[in-house]
């Protein structure tokens, strides 16, 4: 079983990202956070202890996992373990250690990515995985 934490962020797709984070910010009141310059459009806001990540783009329906789809992420203590529990019982997930590596980004934006998996609930829903990096 994965030792798992409180819920870190839960990300949502959008189309627009300036009117998202107008709504987000203007009518919902959340506070924006800082987020790591990548190549996807998004913004991130403060909601209670985690976080809301609104990313921009159109949905992938390729079957396969999309860690930019909507997601909830966990946090788990080890990320090491998290992956051998998963492949001991034989569940599929996508590892985010290559992706963060071709982002080349900093040591503070390694800190606020973490290391994460995603898997597939039976239902097809994607859960993130996600160890904290101090």
């Amino acid at each position: 079983m994965l030792k798992t934490g409180p819920v870190n962020h839960i990300a949502l797709k959008i189309t627009d990202v300036e009117k998202a984070r107008e709504f987000y910010e203007t009518i919902v009141g959340l506070k924006k956070l800082p987020r790591p310059q990548v190549n996807i459009p998004g913004v991130w806001f403060q909601l209670g202890d985690g976080a809301l990540h609104l990313i921009g783009g159109e949905r992938k329906n390729d079957g396969r996992i999309d860690p930019t789809g909507p997601h909830i992420a966990v946090q788990v203590d080890n990320i090491e373990e998290t992956k051998a529990v998963l492949n001991a019982k034989g569940i599929e997930f996508l590892d985010a250690a290559a992706l963060i590596a071709r982002l080349n980004l900093n040591e503070e934006q390694k800190k606020m990515v973490g290391k994460q998996v995603w898997v597939r609930d039976p239902d097809g829903n994607v859960l993130e995985l996600q160890e904290r990096v101090q």
